[in-house]
């Protein structure tokens, strides 16, 4: 070993310009580095979506979810499958084993398994597969245009600036996706008089066919006349409004003729929205972009807020502007966290150096000093090399090893600092003092990697998202170790030499000090034993300390900047009632200063999900608020503290009637690091939902009765009351109908048919057929239905139906293929932690599988992820 340390103490050349190169290669690699939010992740996660339109929940699971599940069942290397049935719509989300080896290959099973689901219901969709990842594209940064009014000539002036910014943020590199939300559709509304229908003896698929069969563009082939040949073709197609209205329903011999003006009201608008934003309190459109991977986060949004504020500016002295605002802008966090690294980098180097300076000196100081950026370029090299970005989570390891990184190198310089005070020369106590600490210290490096190491195995999404906080560490101190080794040398044979002696660098406190410590370490020794029992029974104490007194928390919360406030109002209500309470909701979101609060937005009609949470969540009853706080550096308060202020101010307001109580409310901050599941999340499978709910409703009376435990909430809600059609297969017979023509009137009638399309440049517009808004909230309009029978009559609906209300579910989940239900809850973890709820429901819920047999609980969210990453990283660590 003393003749490899000669060897690079003798190469000074070598030795400076491998240091050079370091430092330059490391300096491009960093500027050339991705600054990114969080790590790019796959997240093993399939979601299947098909839609089955008019199909309850219950029909739902039966006809389209339990075929694909039967389907993808034949595939190996799933964990788990979770299913919504929903109406209309089916979801099925797959979670692939993270410790399957071939994840790809899974996936691409699984999407094979669902294309070869063949018995799904003629009307269904065909199922659209969707992987959720980070490692293709991330979003940046979400754009809100408001407008003053509330009519359709506002929205459309809205919308129309909306797509015009659009376009331009679609001109710039960079541009993975443009999510545009609150942006509806254009629609040609045929609103047909109940009435006039009566009056004219027409039906409403009269109408349908008439509008289908005349906006057609059909070539009728080749015509050859002599040398010559001429294309046919029949036009006609619908070049506007105007066209449409003048269409001929029916007509007769003797010129009566009847147009779709003279029963129908024709209107451009746009399709029903079944969620409204909002934004700041006024209606919105928001354009949510994401960037590619492969694009720095800063200067991506950077350029987008350089368009915003020069497309904000245009808008300026204009009637009726419009506002646009930037929002939601993720490159904040990574500024954030670059700027803390930068400023703890700083204070750390100047502390460093101080101490250093102190102990030992300012030419040994400077020479020990040269691991710290040889260290950091290797590591920023070697982050590139593994696919690693600047982000939250390596910025962190990069803070966390700054004190580390020059431990060997100290150790280096003082041993062979000690040999050249003892008289040697600077060659020889240069290689004696690194050959004699060289095991040593690498023997430190490889006990500090296998401690570390584990974390580099870890499976799951919690694995993914700190991989980089181990690998960056063992690469730091590797480089570290490197240096000590064979670049502190070269510089301390050369720069090293001493005049005088050590002591005189030395404070005369620091020599008191050392002293003292010299005495303490003699009596320690002397008494071995005696310290060596005292510090095992310190051992034991400190483990029962942790088991009595600490609390454990999987995922400790800090440096939240959003607040989720989600609401749910009784099933049935309407959207617009639901957008009216919401804004007594808003003008307590809103009540806080500019200094705490940038920004609310506002979704009524959907509950925007936590984390990965895949349930469908679009609902009329369901609202959400988000509040935009501003930076943690830059306000006095915690989000929690906000949060807690808030939930007082809305339960007071209820209690006073100034919000309905009909409302409830689920609060939680949104806070920083890896997407867990929630802190309290029961699952009880079963078959049977009134035995689910049963056992769900002993779960919350339980979870109410502890403290620090709120917002308990189960997700099995009735549904909307279904008025069932029933035929009368004898009088339906008698007038020439078929369940399908009594289904498809009722159907055109409520809910609308297309009729067909219009081409108007960009925009494919549905030619909608239905009622009047008056009529579709009049019970009495049922009644007024006419269904056209094959002979051109028309026969009532009440003639050849009876029906009756029933009540039904909003959803019907599954979990691994059975049905479940979820009991959840937040905690305040400054009284309670998660894992003490989840034991102390463990226990007193233990009898559960016989009091209830065939039906077992799951104790998931953030439970389930704790055990497993703890039991896997256990399992790796013992292996190390």
């Amino acid at each position: 070993m003393i003749k490899i340390i000669h060897f690079f103490i003798r190469q000074r050349l070598f030795i400076n310009l491998f240091v050079f190169i370091l430092l330059t290669a490391g300096g491009m690699v960093l500027l050339n580095m991705n600054r990114e939010a969080f790590p790019n992740v796959s997240f093993d996660m399939l979601a299947v979506t098909t839609l089955y339109p008019g199909a309850s929940p219950d029909d739902i699971e039966k006809l389209v979810t339990i075929p694909i599940e039967k389907k993808i069942r034949e595939v190996d290397g799933i964990d788990k499958v979770r299913s919504y049935n929903i109406e209309n719509v089916s979801v099925v989300v797959i979670f692939v084993d993270p410790d399957a080896r071939d994840k790809q290959r899974i996936m691409d099973d699984l999407k094979d398994a669902v294309a070869d689901v063949s018995n799904l219901p003629e009307n269904a969709m065909r199922p659209e597969i969707r992987e959720w990842a980070l490692d293709k594209k991330s979003p940046a940064i979400s754009i809100a245009l408001t407008i003053e009014g509330d009519d359709t000539e506002s929205y459309r002036k809205l919308r129309q600036r909306a797509k015009d910014l659009e376009d331009i943020i679609y001109d710039e590199s960079g541009i993975a996706e443009v999510i545009r939300y609150g942006y509806r559709d254009r629609e040609y509304l045929v609103e047909v008089t109940p009435s006039a229908l009566e009056q004219y003896r027409i039906g409403l698929y009269n109408v349908i066919n008439q509008l289908s069969g005349k906006n057609i563009d059909l070539p009728g082939g080749p015509l050859r006349i002599g040398e010559k040949e001429f294309t046919l073709r029949t036009k006609g197609q619908f070049n506007n409004i105007d066209d449409i209205k003048n269409t001929v329903v029916i007509a007769n011999d003797v010129g009566y003729v009847t147009r779709l003006m003279h029963i129908a009201t024709v209107s451009d608008t746009f399709d029903e929205p079944t969620i409204v934003e909002r934004f700041n309190g006024k209606n919105a459109i928001i354009l949510e972009v994401w960037k590619k991977q492969s694009v720095d986060m800063i200067k991506f949004t950077d350029k987008i807020k350089t368009i915003v504020d020069a497309e904000a500016k245009l808008e300026k002295g204009k009637t009726d502007p419009i506002s646009i605002y930037a929002f939601a802008d993720f490159s904040k966090f990574v500024k954030s966290r670059l700027s803390s690294l930068i400023i703890n980098g700083a204070v750390g180097s100047i502390l460093l150096a101080g101490i250093l300076f102190l102990l030992l000196g300012t030419r040994m100081s400077l020479i020990v000093s040269v691991s710290i950026p040889v260290s950091f370029m290797v590591a920023f090299m070697g982050m590139s090399a593994a696919g690693i970005s600047l982000n939250i989570i390596s910025m962190f390891a990069l803070v966390m090893v700054l004190g580390m990184i020059v431990d060997f190198a100290i150790v280096v310089s003082e041993n062979s600092y000690r040999h050249m005070e003892n008289g040697m020369s600077a060659l020889e106590a240069v290689e004696k003092g690194t050959a004699e600490v060289f095991w040593p210290l690498t023997t430190t490096l490889l006990v500090i990697t296998a401690a570390f190491g584990p974390l580099l195995f870890m499976t799951g999404l919690i694995g993914k998202f700190i991989y980089g906080i181990p690998l960056v560490l063992i690469i730091s101190l590797s480089a570290s170790w490197f240096s000590a080794m064979f670049i502190v040398p070269n510089h301390l044979e050369t720069f090293g030499k001493i005049s005088g002696k050590k002591g005189d660098e030395e404070s005369a406190g620091f020599a008191r000090f050392r002293e003292k410590y010299q005495a303490f370490l003699g009596f320690v020794l002397d008494h071995r034993y005696a310290t060596f029992g005292i510090l095992t029974i310190l051992f034991f104490l400190s483990l029962f300390a942790y088991g009595v007194f600490l609390k454990f928390v999987f995922m400790p919360g800090g440096g939240g900047e959003e607040i989720l406030i989600r609401t749910k109002l009784p099933q049935g209500t309407l959207l617009s009632v639901n957008e009216m309470e919401l804004k007594k909701v808003e003008k307590y979101a809103r009540a806080f200063t500019a200094k705490e609060l940038e920004s609310i937005l506002s979704r009524v009609g959907v509950e925007v999900a936590s984390g990965l949470d895949p349930t469908p969540s679009e609902g009329t009853h369901r609202g959400t608020i988000i509040m935009n706080l501003t930076p943690v550096g830059d306000r006095d308060r915690e989000a929690s503290d906000i949060l807690k202020e808030l939930r007082a101010n809305i339960q007071d307001a209820i209690k006073k009637g100034e919000i309905s109580r009909d409302m409830k409310f689920d609060f939680r901050v949104d806070e920083d690091g890896p997407p867990v599941g929630l802190p309290v999340n029961v699952e009880i499978r079963g078959e049977k939902i009134d035995t689910l709910k049963k056992i769900a409703g002993e779960y919350v009376a339980y979870l109410q009765g502890i403290k620090g435990v709120y917002d308990v909430s189960i997700d099995m809600e009735d549904g909307k009351t279904e008025y069932r059609y029933k035929i009368n297969e004898v009088e339906a017979a008698r007038a020439g109908l078929s369940t399908y023509d009594v289904a498809s009137s009722l159907h055109s009638a409520f809910e609308g048919n297309v009729a067909t399309k219009v081409n108007d440049g960009e925009d494919e517009i549905d030619v909608r057929v239905r009622f009047p808004e008056w009529a579709r909230k009049n019970q009495n309009s049922m009644n007024q239905v006419m269904v056209a029978n094959h002979t051109g009559g028309l026969v009532p609906l009440f003639l050849v139906t009876n029906y009756e209300k029933t009540p039904g579910y909003s959803m019907i989940n599954r979990l691994d293929y059975k049905r479940v239900i979820q009991v959840t809850a937040n905690i305040d973890t400054n009284t309670i932690t998660s894992q003490e709820v989840n034991q102390n429901m463990q226990k007193h819920f233990s009898e559960i599988p016989k009091k209830y047999p065939g039906y077992n609980v799951n104790y998931g969210g953030e439970e389930e992820d704790r055990n497993k990453s703890m039991a896997n990283l256990t399992l790796r660590s013992c292996y190390l």
